[in-house]
């Protein structure tokens, strides 16, 4: 039976991969990027994905690749008893040299080509076997080709008949009126016509071109731009106005300084022969032709020269020397280890370009409809939009988002995506019990120890024994649910609460609880918004992770990241539950009491009761570990001393650090219970806290739930105090506008890496919704827009980073299950985004010549695997790659973008601006 259906499996391989063997590079589209420049997406065949079949039987013992008839296959499951066909990668890649030969192109139409940019990155990605025996992965590229012009074009029929005949002759009409022009960027959503922000971009960067690839669109003549409806009417026109240029400082963006240092393009790196020890330091280069003031970065030094790399302005400069100002070199000499590079950079904010803004914000058309931007002499924007029910549509993708995230269950295709249950406790799942607390591991924000470390001999408790451990929410790459999660529920109780009759009314299409969990505990509450329906979901697992002494454990997790190709649902390693730790009983109280409180108050007394009791019981043993965390801790405590980890000798520092992360949820938590139960040492604690000092900005919840009580319940003082600090706090968000390329909502206070997602985290989502509940402010209103703009396709890259909205989005970001199953991605999943080049130029991804997105690997002399022009060099948002294993770029989380991406849409389509 299992050579049988093995040899099915191959035969359908071998006829795709003859299928795939007569794929070439094709043409894409054809844009309009400047009045003279045509641009060319040109794409090389895509991946033929691989499947899953099960096995009659086991296929063996060992797991990893098996070869039957010469052709590999991948062993997946506990059991064995699954196998994973390999994708096959295109047999054929564009020749890239042959593509960059302006003198060898026809003339387009009278007109010469006179200059040819080029930008390569990929956009598909596949799994197979690599020479090593281990599962890799690799990309196919697209390739985006500028064709300089000596005149711009007019109306009319052109042909593009490409050098040396490596691609078929490419007919395009051009019509100012009909033709996409790519340098237009505009949210590909839409818009509600009461929107207060509504506003596309004029932009281009061109790889290797003159002023650093800043592309000036006022050399053109462009001023003014039009709206045209679905027949090409004219419904409205606006400015054309530049916003910022690329040497303009950006303030607020999360980097250390407001402009960003970046090697030049058209300079090659500097090797020096040798390093002279002195303060400052001094090279010698032969014909370096660097001069003084220049600015350059240092790369690729090693050993003691290490701490040379960054960058640096050059002084005394010579025929064959230059210095360093600033840079103290004593004690260094070029034996220490290896010299790296020194390249000549510049200093640009994240554009790169000139960006212009076109604002039309004052149209509110009549009718809904499909509506282009037009600009005379270059051409139109994607269609996007205006109706009432955009944020509508983009917030049912949101909450489809979460729900393709469930554990537990499977996934029933109601969003176009389909996934058998994962994680469901049974014969094919045995979690076991450990003794690592989430709160001493890495993943549980004040973590200590690897998360693998859960899942080792010495830190197994028991078997976890109970078939009720399921639910919660999958977070991103990894499989892990995490008591951070409860934010999410959190968020989604205050919309349902504050924003308004609109978002109670909300169908999100999402199943009821008494149709996934216990329906005798769930009965006769199908009358439940859909926003408690999805709280319910993840609040009711934490319930059932709930110990009968009140102590919550985090989570559940696996032994390490998935292995690649292996979903889910057939998880081969071994999966503990995370022991009771006291942050994640605060957080779990705090969200049981808020939600025992909505029930109540919507007639549901005997749940409403269930969880008050469950949240006090959480709050009690919660102090208890707050009070002594050596005796709450102990069994963890005992096992760091046995297996002598280092981590336990420095016990007093991070039980210190623990405790400050436990009094900040701790917080909310009293706020919530006192909001609930009227009982005066929650009070007491909540007011104590604000006393002495709470952040609205990064620790809202308490204050938030303290503002709503009636007046005879609080301190008038402190209410008023905290409506004046969420008055005041949002320009944390707002202030970084003034300066910035691109309106986002991305702000100095979270990590740049965190990338630009829309809000992001739960902290700055609950804070701008709360400050516009609080003030009415419609600017807040406004920024959320905007933002919500940027990341649906109104940036740089012209891509929406939310899988399932717009014309154009990502296609693999960092989840796991689609990739294995060889499948398209979920819709509703939001990405980090952008993330600056020094966290995401990983090795094994971009160095030799076997690693995915190689710099080194050539066929026929030609790159075929590195990005184009180097990655170094793009400006921070020209440099998103497509590539799952870039993962600061294409991860996500439950609580940082899927859920408050979700909630943000969620209130967008319910809130009511002011009347202009």
């Amino acid at each position: 039976m299992f050579r049988t259906i093995y040899a099915l499996v191959m035969s359908a391989l071998a006829s795709a991969a003859l299928a795939q063997a007569e794929q070439r590079p094709v043409v894409h589209e054809v844009t309009i990027a400047a009045p003279d420049v045509v641009a060319v997406e040109i794409r090389e065949p895509g991946f033929r994905p691989g499947r899953i079949v099960a096995l009659a039987r086991p296929a063996g013992e060992s797991a990893g690749w098996i070869n039957q008839d010469g052709a590999w296959s991948l062993v997946l499951g506990p059991k064995r008893t699954h196998l994973r066909s390999p994708d096959i990668p295109p047999a054929t890649v564009l020749d890239r040299s042959a593509v960059d030969q302006a003198a060898e192109y026809a003339a387009i139409g009278g007109r010469k080509v006179v200059a040819v940019y080029r930008k390569s990155v990929p956009y598909d990605s596949g799994l197979l076997r690599g020479d090593d025996g281990n599962t890799t992965s690799t990309a196919s590229f697209k390739h985006y080709v500028y064709l300089k012009l000596d005149r711009p074009l007019t109306h009319g029929d052109y042909a593009i008949r490409w050098p040396r005949q490596i691609l078929p002759e490419t007919r395009f009409a051009f019509d100012d009126a009909r033709m996409r022009a790519s340098a237009i960027r505009v949210n590909q959503n839409g818009y509600a016509p009461g929107d207060l922000g509504k506003i596309a971009y004029l932009a281009l960067w061109l790889p290797g071109g003159p002023q650093g690839g800043a592309v000036t669109f006022s050399d053109y003549g462009l001023k003014d731009f039009k709206i045209i409806d679905s027949d090409g009417r004219a419904v409205f026109t606006g400015q054309v106005a530049l916003g910022r240029g690329p040497r303009d400082p950006e303030e607020g963006s999360g980097f250390p300084a407001p402009l960003i240092d970046y090697p030049t393009a058209d300079r090659a790196p500097i090797r020096p022969s040798g390093v002279s020890p002195a303060d400052p330091i001094a090279f010698t280069a032969s014909g370096h032709g660097l001069k003084d003031g220049d600015f350059v970065t240092l790369s690729g030094f090693t050993g003691a020269l290490a701490r040379l790399n960054g960058a640096a302005t050059v002084i005394k400069a010579s025929s064959n020397q230059f210095a360093l100002a600033g840079v103290d070199g004593h004690g260094l000499t070029a034996a220490d280890d290896t010299l790296g590079q020194v390249t000549p950079a510049q200093r640009i904010n994240r554009a790169g370009t000139f960006v212009y803004r076109l604002d039309f914000s004052s149209f509110r058309p009549e009718q809904a409809g499909d509506y282009r931007i037009q600009i005379a002499g270059l051409g139109v924007s994607d269609p996007f939009r205006v109706a009432d029910d955009v944020w509508l549509k983009a917030a049912r993708i949101g909450a489809a988002g979460l729900f393709h995230h469930r554990s537990g269950i499977a996934l029933d295709g109601r969003f176009g995506y389909s996934r058998p249950a994962a994680f469901r406790p049974g014969p094919e799942l045995a979690l076991v019990q450990s003794k690592l607390p989430l709160a001493f591991s890495s993943e549980g924000g004040t973590g200590f120890l690897p998360f693998s470390t859960g899942a080792a001999e010495a830190w197994l408790d028991a078997s976890a024994g109970n078939p009720d451990l399921w639910g919660g929410y999958m977070d991103a790459g990894d499989w892990d649910r995490r008591s951070q999660h409860l934010e999410v529920s959190y968020a989604l109780m205050d919309l349902n609460e504050h924003a308004g009759p609109k978002a109670r009314s909300i169908e999100l299409g999402l199943p009821k609880a008494s149709e996934v969990l216990d329906p005798k505990l769930y009965a006769g509450t199908d009358d439940l918004p859909d926003l408690l329906q999805e709280a319910i979901w993840n609040i009711d697992f934490f319930r059932r992770m709930q110990l009968p002494d009140g102590r919550v454990r985090g989570g559940i997790e696996s032994a390490s990241h998935p292995v690649l190709g292996e979903p889910s649902f057939l998880e081969s390693q071994r999966v503990f539950v995370y022991a009771p730790d006291h942050v994640s009983g605060y957080r779990y109280a705090a969200a049981a009491a808020k939600l025992a409180r909505i029930l109540g108050s919507a007639q549901k007394p005997e749940l409403a009761k269930f969880y008050r009791d469950s949240a006090l019981a959480a709050w009690t043993a919660a102090e208890a570990g707050l009070a002594d965390p050596d005796k709450f801790y102990a069994a963890a405590l005992e096992t760091m001393r046995k297996t002598n980890a280092v981590e336990f000798r420095e016990w007093a520092t991070r039980k210190a650090e623990l405790q400050t992360a436990a009094r900040v949820v701790r917080t909310a938590a009293a706020a919530s219970l006192y909001r609930l139960t009227g009982e005066q040492p929650y009070r007491a604690v909540f007011e104590k806290a604000w006393t002495e000092g709470v952040d609205v900005a990064s620790q809202g919840d308490g204050p938030w739930e303290y503002l709503q009580l009636p007046a005879d319940r609080a301190d008038r003082a402190i209410q008023y105090s905290i409506r004046q600090a969420f008055a005041h706090a949002a320009d944390y968000i707002l202030r970084p506008h003034a300066t910035a390329t691109y309106i986002t909502l991305k702000n100095a206070y979270t990590p740049v890496g965190w990338g630009q997602g829309l809000a992001p985290d739960y902290n700055a989502l609950q804070l701008l919704v709360r400050s516009h509940l609080a003030t009415s402010d419609d600017r807040i209103l406004r920024a959320m827009q905007l933002g919500s703009a940027h990341i649906l396709g109104a940036n740089q890259v012209g891509l929406s980073l939310t899988t399932g909205l717009g014309h154009r989005n990502v296609r693999h970001p960092l989840h796991e299950d689609h990739r294995a199953m060889g499948v398209a991605a979920p819709a509703g999943i939001t990405l980090y985004g952008w993330a600056p080049q020094s966290l995401t130029s990983y090795n094994w991804i971009f160095g030799p010549a076997w690693a995915p997105l190689s710099d080194a690997a050539q066929r026929n002399g030609v790159a075929f695997k590195r990005v184009e022009p180097n990655r170094l060099i793009m400006p921070y948002y020209e440099y998103f790659i497509e590539y799952p294993g870039v993962v600061m770029q294409q991860e996500y989380t439950i609580h940082q973008t899927i859920g408050p991406v979700a909630a943000l849409w969620i209130y967008l389509s319910a809130a009511v601006p002011r009347q202009p």
